[in-house]
C-alpha cells in the first residue's frame, strides 16, 4: 500500500513540474489592429491620419505586459539601446544655456564665474580631494569666452551685474559642431574676488546640447545626463556660513542655502545654481566639473507602458500632432523568474497636416 502511495505522489509530482515547464515556456500571443473612424484609414498595417486626431489601437491577445513606442523623437524601439548618434547624421550641434545673476554689485560680481572646456582632460578621481584639488588648480583649461553667441549668433559675455529676474536672463549659445565625436569635459569656476558687497549667486537654467540632425529631427542632452561633479574648494576651512553643509563637504552639493556651494536639485531639468554669499563673509572657491562625454551622445529612446500584470486593457489611443512618417511600436511580454516571451507587433504611421 505504501508503495502504491508512493508512485501515485511521485506521477503527482511529475505532473506537477511538467505542467509548470509548460507554464514557464507559454509563448505570449498579441494583436494590434486600428478603429477605423472619421480622419483615420486604415490599409493593411499603414495607417493615415491628420496631425491631432487620435488613433484608437485594439490590442487582442494575453500579453502581461504592454509597451507602446510612437516613433516620434525620443520614443523609437529602434534607438532603444542608442547612446550615440553617429556624427556623420549630425548637422549641428549647440549648447544652450541661460544665467541669471543675482546679489552682488559692481567689482564683487565681475569675472567671479568662468565656463571651461577642454579636450584632453584627464578626469577627476572624485574620491581622492587633494589631487583633484590639484588637478583643477593646474590643468590648463579652454575658456568658453570666445565662443558664447546670444540667439542671434553675436558674441555675448557672462554676466556682470545681477538682473531684475530670470526672464530677463541672458540667453547663449555655444557651437560646439567641431568636437563630435571627441571626449570632453566641461567645467565652471566660482571664485570670489571682493567681500565689500554680496559676492552673487548665478542661476543656470535650461542647460542642454541640442544636436540636430540631417533628417530633420534632433536629439537634447541634459546637464544631469553630463555627470557634473562639486569640488569644494573650501571644505576643510570649516568657514561660518558653510557649516550648514555637514555631509560630504569635499564633493557635495545642497539643497537648501549654503553660500558658495553648488545646488543639483533640480539638474537633470538643466536647471542648478551656486549660492551667494553676504557681504564681508570669505570669499568662495568652488568648481562644478562633469564627466568625459561626447557631444553626440544621447539618452536611449523610452516606450509608455500601456498594461502590466495588474491592469487589462483591449485599446489605446494616441495622438500625433506634428505631420511626418512614424513606426509605432507595441511590445507584448509575459515572463517569470526563468522564461520570458515577447511579440512585437509594428504599424506604419502616416501623419498629415491637418489643413
Amino acid at each position: 500500500m505504501k508503495r502504491i502511495k508512493y508512485y501515485i505522489f511521485l506521477l503527482l509530482g511529475m505532473a506537477s513540474l511538467a505542467s509548470c515547464s509548460d507554464e514557464l515556456k507559454e509563448n505570449v500571443s498579441m494583436n494590434v489592429g486600428v478603429q477605423t473612424e472619421e480622419g483615420v484609414t486604415v490599409q493593411g498595417n499603414e495607417i493615415t491620419v491628420k496631425a491631432g486626431t487620435p488613433v484608437v489601437f485594439n490590442i487582442s491577445g494575453d500579453p502581461d505586459n504592454i509597451s507602446f513606442w510612437s516613433g516620434e523623437e525620443g520614443s523609437a524601439y529602434a534607438n532603444k539601446d542608442r547612446i550615440v548618434v553617429d556624427a556623420n547624421e549630425v548637422e549641428s550641434s549647440t549648447l544652450h544655456f541661460k544665467i541669471w545673476a543675482r546679489y552682488g554689485n559692481g567689482d564683487c560680481t565681475k569675472d567671479v564665474l568662468h565656463m571651461y572646456m577642454s579636450e584632453n582632460f584627464p578626469g577627476i578621481a572624485g574620491n581622492d580631494f587633494e589631487a583633484d584639488a590639484k588637478l583643477m588648480n593646474e590643468f590648463q583649461w579652454t575658456d568658453f569666452a570666445s565662443r558664447l553667441t546670444d540667439k542671434e549668433g553675436k558674441n555675448i559675455t557672462l554676466p556682470q551685474a545681477p538682473v531684475g529676474n530670470i526672464k530677463q536672463a541672458p540667453e547663449y549659445s555655444v557651437n560646439i559642431t567641431d568636437l563630435l565625436g571627441k571626449r570632453i569635459a566641461f567645467a565652471f569656476h566660482y571664485q570670489g574676488l571682493k567681500n565689500t558687497a554680496a559676492q552673487p549667486r548665478f542661476e543656470f537654467s535650461q542647460f542642454y546640447i541640442e544636436n540636430k540632425m540631417k533628417n530633420g529631427t534632433t536629439s537634447k542632452l541634459y546637464a544631469g545626463d553630463l555627470g557634473f561633479t562639486p569640488i569644494n574648494m573650501q571644505c576643510k576651512e570649516n568657514l561660518e556660513d558653510q557649516r550648514g553643509m555637514t555631509t560630504n563637504r569635499e564633493y557635495g552639493s545642497v539643497t537648501n542655502n549654503v553660500s558658495g556651494i553648488w545646488n543639483l536639485t533640480d539638474i537633470k531639468n538643466g536647471n542648478f545654481a551656486i549660492h551667494s554669499s553676504a557681504a564681508n563673509k570669505a570669499l568662495k572657491n568652488s568648481w562644478l566639473v562633469s564627466n568625459l562625454f561626447v557631444a553626440n551622445a544621447c539618452s536611449p529612446d523610452k516606450g509608455l507602458t500601456v498594461k502590466n500584470m495588474s491592469q487589462s486593457t483591449d485599446s489605446y489611443k494616441y495622438t500625433y500632432t506634428k505631420p511626418g512618417k512614424y513606426t509605432a511600436t507595441f511590445i507584448g511580454t509575459n515572463s517569470n523568474f526563468k522564461h520570458e516571451s515577447r511579440v512585437i507587433r509594428e504599424l506604419t504611421i502616416n501623419v498629415l497636416p491637418n489643413k
